[in-house]
């Protein structure tokens, strides 16, 4: 009875989950439903906690909450903007927190520590959470990756992107470098049509899209990168990196949808490569112009005197570059892929939950931290879910820890699912509106990429 008695808790509480907040639905288009979702309330009790440090780097604050575990007390990282901080979880009475503080001390933490009282604490356990949600029928809707600009640099908001596209629905994409010369230059992997745009980075997380018998389906898992040029004699050469900045000791390949020219520096080398032979060798020169159907490989300073030697014009070369999976793939799905979009960490997989975020090379901090996020999932019958879950509004919805968005993911029905960019990032665009509620003071922000919804048969 004790077995059966599990089973039937871990089955009905989501269920009462998914009743109780379901604020409003609406049908968007046919195979295209938006849900919107309340969870949990803002505590009108006061609080006390203590606040233990403000840092400046992920690093650090993943040393405190390590040292206060050593201590045996619970740490809550925080975050907003570039700024980090720790602080213990709110205790109903005050002397409560001040014993908390008393431990700290003894443990070698300074005996100045504050003791903040707070009301709707962000970092406590009930939330609330504004929560929204696209649940899509793959035989009905198009699932396409679109960059900005339509290229492999650039911004642009979610909502332009989508309204630029025609499509039906829209949530952002990936991570991408924000600002400088290559902004917009995805973090991760990116594939759009079959072309990979931007490497697998540091074998994270990812999404792939591709349709069979009429139906779009969906893979997800973490990649890993594999680049090789191949001269005539069969000699093999690493690439490191696709349509990125290049260092003193790699070979990046810049492909046309990059930008007209590859951007880069003085130093090294740069090899134009048309029709699998080499066209011309550029040396101690950048922004190579790329040529239209062809490639240029950019050779840092320390890499070209090893190269030199197999490098002529009309010399033939074969450029390979893959993502290769780093979990199970059987079936080659990863190959079937049209469209790859790079997130982490990969929150379900399969069925199964995992918390590995140092196999992602994530930090405990984000990890464990609140902030907006976007995720993406799917269902055991293959229906898509879409989420972004509205964050740094305290009162009204504070964010979610990975742990806190894995869980959402399982109550949506999914058996697989993936963390997208979040933070600023995070948007939702439904009929040319953006329904959630981005963060920066300066409006939506400029993106890098999107995940763009169309009905079947009217994608552009």
């Amino acid at each position: 009875m004790r077995h059966r008695g599990k089973i039937f808790r871990a089955i009905l509480i989501p269920c009462l989950f998914l009743v109780a907040v379901l604020a409003g639905a609406e049908t968007v288009s046919p195979g295209l439903e938006h849900r919107l979702m309340l969870k949990g309330e803002a505590s009108s009790s006061i609080g006390y906690r203590v606040f233990v440090g403000v840092y400046e780097r992920q690093s650090e604050t993943a040393a405190t909450l390590d040292r206060l575990k050593q201590c045996g007390i619970v740490g809550v990282p925080q975050s907003e903007g570039h700024e980090y901080w720790v602080v213990t979880p709110s205790a109903r009475d005050r002397k409560q927190a001040e014993a908390t503080g008393r431990r700290l001390v003894e443990c070698g933490f300074p005996d100045s520590l504050e003791i903040q009282e707070v009301q709707a604490d962000a970092a406590a356990a009930g939330g609330p959470w504004r929560i929204d949600v696209l649940v899509v029928d793959p035989k009905k809707i198009d699932v396409r990756v679109a960059h900005s600009m339509d290229a492999a640099i650039g911004l642009e908001t979610t909502l332009e992107l989508a309204v630029r596209k025609g499509a039906l629905a829209a949530i952002n994409g990936g991570y991408y470098r924000m600002k400088g010369l290559l902004a917009g230059d995805s973090q991760g992997a990116l594939q759009i049509d079959g072309a990979l745009l931007s490497e697998p980075d540091r074998g994270r997380g990812a999404v792939g899209f591709y349709e069979e018998d009429g139906t779009t389906q969906a893979i997800f898992g973490r990649l890993s990168f594999e680049g090789k040029v191949v001269f005539e004699n069969g000699t093999r050469v690493v690439i490191d990196g696709i349509n990125r900045p290049r260092k003193a000791s790699e070979i990046v390949l810049f492909t046309p949808e990059f930008h007209r020219t590859t951007l880069t520096s003085s130093g090294g080398a740069e090899v134009v490569i048309h029709d699998r032979r080499i066209t011309d060798i550029h040396q101690g020169e950048g922004s190579t112009e790329i040529p239209c159907g062809g490639v240029v490989l950019s050779i840092g300073g320390e890499r070209f005197q090893e190269l030199a030697p197999r490098l002529r014009v009309g010399a033939e070369v074969l450029i390979d570059v893959n993502s290769i999976p780093l979990l199970p793939d059987p079936e080659g799905l990863w190959d079937q892929s049209q469209f790859i979009l790079g997130g982490g960490p990969l929150m379900l997989w399969n069925g199964e939950r995992l918390e590995e975020p140092q196999k992602e090379s994530m930090s405990t901090v984000f990890f464990k931290a609140r902030h907006p996020r976007t995720a993406v999932g799917v269902r055991a019958d293959g229906t898509l879910i879409f989420v972004t879950v509205d964050g740094r509004r305290p009162g009204v919805s504070v964010g979610m820890s990975i742990p806190e968005l894995t869980d959402l993911m399982m109550e949506l029905g999914c058996v697989s699912a993936v963390n997208l960019d979040g933070g600023g990032s995070t948007t939702m665009v439904i009929e040319g509106e953006i329904v959630n509620a981005p963060t920066d003071s300066g409006g939506a922000r400029h993106n890098g990429d999107a995940i763009l919804l169309f009905s079947k048969g009217g994608t552009p």
